[in-house]
């Protein structure tokens, strides 16, 4: 393809979404589309992962996804996990997944990633040559509620004295819900823009976000024109209903538990009821007899006052 045809496509993707108004039906935390626009566009990927690891442009020397999709393709998984395994400057391994639920599992989900991801040593090859990996989380909600954090950067060390064990392996948890939060250095790494990017909920709103930023507006531009693809729409539409039903199937696990809860908690109510209603009445038994019985000793001694009285 010549440079003048790669030129007026670019120019057409772009006037593409100088003409995009209102809302935005697949944002980028759609995890298909998340996946499809990373895939789609390397400077967007780049941009992202200097953004996520702190890194200059120049310090990027290549990039390769090693699970890539067929955009557009029907999955028949619907269970596939559409996260993104990157092997960086052929030195360090990624693993990058838009997560829109809480699905309660985030935590030890990440640790098994991190693990996959890590225990790739070839046969034949030392302990020492394994590549350091970083598992990143891009969530749509917060980790840890009660300690809110915008971006969490985790690493393995001593809980005494915080020396790293080892610094090849670090998970990530970067929290769209907690923008306000972020330092001096996520913003200086815009990584508070690249949050607000894929929670937006206008093509206004996005395309001031990208203005004055290369790989935000080649987001947003590739966003677009994955947006204006029917194949990709059906596939955003399909991850759409399989997370809405995997939401019902949740929250009717979690009412089915409270019901049962609710129903063993009665039971167990109304049994301890009865026990301590058997252990009053056993009370007051014991005391009525204990009663019966000190009146018939009185009734004894006075019949042997009466016999004594009589006597005399």
């Amino acid at each position: 393809m010549s440079n003048d045809t790669l030129s007026k496509g670019a120019l057409s993707n772009s006037t593409l979404l100088q003409n995009a108004t209102g809302p935005i039906e697949f944002k980028m935390t759609n995890d298909y589309m998340f996946r499809a626009v990373c895939q789609k566009n390397e400077l967007v990927l780049k941009g992202l992962i200097c953004s996520l690891l702190n890194l200059s442009e120049t310090e990027l020397k290549s990039i390769v996804i090693q699970n890539p999709i067929c955009l557009g393709e029907a999955i028949h998984d619907k269970d596939i996990i559409l996260d993104l395994h990157i092997l960086l400057n052929d030195e360090k391994r990624l693993n990058i997944e838009m997560q829109v639920a809480n699905e309660g599992d985030w935590c030890e989900r990440s640790v098994f990633y991190l693990c996959r991801s890590f225990c790739q040593l070839q046969k034949g090859k030392l302990y020492l040559d394994t590549l350091p990996t970083v598992q990143i989380g891009i969530l749509n909600f917060s980790l840890f509620p009660d300690s809110p954090e915008f971006y969490a950067r985790n690493l393995l060390m001593n809980s005494k004295t915080h020396e790293v064990y080892s610094s090849k392996i670090a998970l990530h948890v970067l929290s769209l819900e907690s923008t306000d939060l972020a330092t001096d250095e996520d913003r200086a790494c815009k990584l508070d823009y690249w949050a607000k990017l894929f929670k937006a909920k206008t093509w206004e709103d996005m395309k001031m976000l990208a203005k004055n930023n290369t790989a935000l507006h080649e987001a947003a531009v590739t966003l677009r024109e994955l947006s204006a693809d029917e194949k990709i729409r059906l596939q955003c539409e399909a991850r759409e209903r399989y997370e809405m039903d995997q939401r019902a199937i949740l929250e009717n696990g979690v009412r089915q538990g409270i019901k049962q809860g609710l129903e063993q908690g009665i039971e167990q109510g109304t049994k301890r009821q009865k026990e301590l209603d058997a252990a009053i009445i056993a009370e007051k038994n014991k005391a009525l007899s204990e009663k019966e019985k000190a009146l018939f000793e009185k009734d004894k001694e006075i019949a042997a006052l009466k016999t004594k009285l009589d006597q005399t």
